[in-house]
């Protein structure tokens, strides 16, 4: 039992607990009725061993060396049977044997608990083979608890199999999960360097491949280009840094309110623009839904930067029950709904991105534009990722 699993020595473990506990119960109330007949004398020895045995596996030690060595049940086994054999086999307190065959049942492999079990009703009715036997013992002692001992047994070797397959069940979806999430890492890191690494690099291969023309015929723009290019290489330098810094590590365990926050303060220095904030203390519980809601929130303040035009920007983050709601919205150029439409065809992929990202949660997307009059940018998501309709580009 001890190989099957944590998950199964802890049912098991659980269930012996509650069996011997139920066998103090009953051997107490036993011994109160031998008392008021004048015979409590011999159930002493019996309800010290049920003592023993419970509080043996109520201490943390004694069940670790149990789950390590099985076979230790059989201490109480051979506690039990001698103290039965001593007040009486023909006594009620031969039901304390039937609380040591489940015991049994949920520890020790089949055959090794067969032969034990086989044991235990031999003992018994060698025991019993001592005493008169009438019909009525016949029918109560040798044919009713042999067969109760018998299928408790069997009701112990059926919760250990139950327990492991679970513990079995178990380690498969852990392995699962493991290979789901580093397939899962593996996509995102890979999203993540075409969103934001692959677009720089993009950039920085047109500006270089302007600069021979430009040093022929107007030198001072081939030096601010120049310019410009070093600049972008910082700025990959950065995010590249930044990607490998948090494959070392976890993000900070903090209200995901301060995480927008932060964004929206490192998209203000670097940029210079003017943003108004409203930030209602909302957290977000799962790790992915606040990765992909942080990271298309960066999206979508690079957006404004690289289309709006100078504008305020505002960034509103609410929540309705378990749903979260994150608006970026500006007052600048705007653009057409044709123009947004066909973007991914032309290599841009912001707005793509951004929609993919909340597919990948289970989330909803909405960019509503329009010449003049700015745009605004919707994300909606379970804060635990339940999956709702992904809503397309609005006029």
């Amino acid at each position: 039992m001890g190989s099957d699993g944590t998950a199964g020595s802890r049912l098991a473990l659980r269930v012996a607990q509650v069996a011997l506990l139920v066998r103090l119960g009953l051997l107490l109330l036993l011994q109160v009725v031998w008392l008021l007949r004048g015979d409590g004398v011999l159930s002493v020895p019996v309800v010290v061993a049920a003592v023993f045995s419970y509080v043996a596996l109520s201490s943390s030690r004694v069940r670790a060396l149990v789950a390590r060595h099985p076979i230790l049940v059989l201490l109480d086994v051979v506690l039990v049977a001698v103290v039965v054999g001593v007040v009486g086999v023909d006594t009620p307190f031969v039901l304390a044997l039937a609380t040591s065959a489940l015991v049994v049942g949920l520890w020790l492999p089949r055959v090794p608990g067969l032969l034990v079990v086989a044991v235990l009703v031999a003992v018994h009715l060698t025991l019993l083979a001592r005493e008169p036997v009438d019909e009525a013992t016949v029918t109560a002692f040798v044919i009713v608890v042999p067969a109760v001992l018998v299928t408790l047994w069997l009701l112990g070797v059926a919760i250990q199999r139950t327990a492991a397959v679970e513990s079995r069940t178990q380690a498969a979806l852990r392995d699962a999960m493991s290979v789901a999430a580093t397939s899962q890492e593996r996509a995102r890191i890979a999203r993540e360097m075409h969103d934001t690494i692959a677009k720089s690099l993009q950039s920085m291969a047109l500006t270089a491949s302007s600069l021979p023309a430009h040093l022929e015929r107007r030198p001072e723009v081939a030096t601010q280009r120049a310019k410009e290019l070093e600049a972008d290489c910082t700025a990959v330098i950065g995010q590249v840094r930044e990607l490998m810094g948090e494959l070392r590590t976890e993000s900070a365990q903090v209200p995901f309110c301060d995480s927008v926050a932060q964004v929206v303060d490192e998209w203000r220095s670097a940029t210079g623009r003017r943003v108004t904030v409203r930030l209602e203390p909302v957290d977000v519980t799962d790790s992915l839904v606040r990765y992909e809601l942080l990271m298309a929130l960066r999206e979508a303040l690079d957006n404004v930067r690289q289309h709006a035009g100078r504008c305020t920007t505002r960034v509103s983050l609410g929540a309705e029950e378990d749903r979260v709601t994150l608006q970026v919205s500006d007052d600048g150029r705007g653009s057409e709904t044709e123009h947004v439409a066909a973007s991914p065809e032309r290599g841009h992929f912001g707005v793509a991105g951004m929609r993919e990202r909340m597919e990948l949660v289970g989330g909803s997307f909405a960019h509503d534009t329009a010449p003049g009059r700015g745009t605004t940018v919707t994300f909606g998501v379970h804060r635990r990722g339940l999956v709702e309709r992904t809503t397309e580009v609005m006029a």
